[in-house]
């Protein structure tokens, strides 16, 4: 182990670690059961929009099994998932039912992106301000 990896391991508490480890469970599981088969067992008329979403969230599915190794480094990608869901809560979500024009089809992604909730508890955003917000930035040549 690195003194890189002791030194951040020790800015979050082992109980933070192990709720981490439980978010990306969620985010591994949850995606590699609707994801995968899909991106497995497809047809030939499969690609546009609908084939890179699906392509994109499979990958994430598997960052997330290495998430559940290296939970801290790993970290980004909580921080991704839990910015996009946000962004579209309030980008699309929030103005459809405010305008009350909501569907079926869009209360699902809405119920399904209110998840987020959980990656906002377990991410230690104190750790995240100050290891990517506070800390010099690296060098650009």
């Amino acid at each position: 182990m690195t003194t890189t990896t002791l030194v951040k391991d020790a800015d979050v508490s082992l109980p933070r670690i192990y709720a981490l480890r439980f978010g990306y469970s969620l985010l591994a599981i949850g995606l590699a059961i609707e994801t995968w088969p899909i991106v497995l067992h497809h047809d030939s008329s499969w690609r546009g929009t609908e084939s890179i979403v699906y392509c994109i969230l499979a990958a994430l599915s598997l960052l997330s099994f290495v998430g559940l190794r290296h939970p801290v480094t790993m970290l980004p990608l909580l921080v991704f998932e839990s910015a996009w869901k946000l962004i579209w809560l309030s980008a699309v979500a929030l103005p459809t039912w405010l305008s009350g024009r909501m569907d079926d089809e869009t209360w699902g992604y809405t119920t399904s992106c209110l998840l987020v909730v959980i990656f906002l508890v377990v991410v230690p955003w104190p750790y995240v301000y100050r290891q990517y917000v506070l800390t010099p930035g690296e060098r650009w040549r």
